[in-house]
């Protein structure tokens, strides 16, 4: 398999490998993902969550496929560990799903913030599944997280509805996508990771659509996209692609301690963008969720950078 880096593009990453590339790679990153979600919003009216989420990967990996092959060739689409990847794709694909679920019945702003409690989650998890060890630092940064949470949800109140819990189904899935890719993460590179990952979501989203038309299941059944629907779809493989590969990118040149507040960018890019297209805007309350679960996400990313832990960045979908 061919692994060596092309002249060109060894130019172009020794032009762009300091920090301050690096947090100009993840502030794009972080900014052009909310509009994404926004598409994904728009065309939750006329097609089904799971046929959006299937548009979103299958477009990812066919253009993951199409920058790697003419830098590494043919064989290097097939990744070392196929079914960690497989189980990767399957848990990024089901996180997705319940993600553009949730934006039919959510303020864009409010989904994204609730999804935002995915570090606390990856915290816990890689306690209880990678033996990782926390202190009551680390313990008081969950805890607040989920209180921020549940004043964006705002359980008992007028406003709560069912659909708040779905980011929360997304993060928790999303959390276990990064535990499991914890074991590959040095294995094959970042493009091919990608790429494996939106192929295997793809197969198990054509399955459930599958599954949807022998059910006649209006939530999974699958319609016949029009013209612009299909450029829709295609765009939003596009933003996938660029968005999760520029986070990519952005770690590579510098430290997530100095990278991780700038991920906070996309509640902000969220925020304007409902307001923008939706005419939403989140509550008094709302607001004050949004900032302890930002403030109590930086104090986990601080904590494990100064223990020396190999946290992972957060993405939506």
């Amino acid at each position: 398999m061919k692994t060596t880096t092309p002249a060109s593009l060894q130019h172009w990453q020794g032009k762009t490998s300091s920090p301050s590339w690096g947090i100009i790679f993840m502030v794009t990153g972080t900014m052009i993902v909310p509009v994404m979600d926004a598409i994904a919003k728009f065309l939750g009216d006329s097609m089904s969550p799971v046929q959006i989420t299937w548009g979103r990967f299958t477009f990812q990996f066919i253009i993951m496929g199409m920058a790697i092959i003419p830098l590494y060739g043919f064989k290097a689409l097939w990744p070392k560990r196929p079914a960690i990847h497989a189980v990767r794709g399957v848990l990024l694909a089901v996180a997705t799903t319940f993600f553009f679920f949730s934006l039919q019945f959510l303020p864009l702003a409010n989904a994204i913030a609730i999804f935002f409690v995915q570090p606390m989650l990856l915290t816990l998890l890689a306690v209880l599944f990678l033996g990782e060890k926390i202190g009551w630092h680390r313990k008081a940064a969950v805890l607040a997280g989920f209180l921020g949470a549940l004043l964006v949800i705002q359980p008992g109140s007028d406003s709560f509805t069912l659909a708040a819990l779905l980011p929360m189904c997304a993060a928790f899935f999303f959390s276990c996508y990064l535990v499991v890719t914890r074991s590959v993460a040095n294995v094959d590179h970042p493009l091919i990771m990608q790429f494996a990952s939106g192929f295997g979501a793809t197969i198990a989203l054509s399955l459930a659509l599958l599954l949807g038309m022998l059910l006649d299941s209006p939530a999974w059944t699958p319609v016949v996209p029009d013209l612009p629907q299909w450029g829709w779809l295609m765009l939003i493989g596009v933003i996938a692609a660029a968005g999760h590969l520029l986070v990519v990118i952005a770690v590579n040149r510098a430290p997530a301690s100095l990278l991780a507040p700038f991920g906070y960018v996309e509640i902000i890019a969220a925020t304007y963008l409902g307001w923008l297209i939706f005419d939403e805007w989140p509550d008094t309350l709302s607001w004050l969720g949004i900032a302890v679960i930002v403030m109590s996400g930086l104090y986990v990313f601080v904590r494990e950078q100064r223990q020396g832990s190999n946290s992972l960045e957060p993405t939506n979908g």
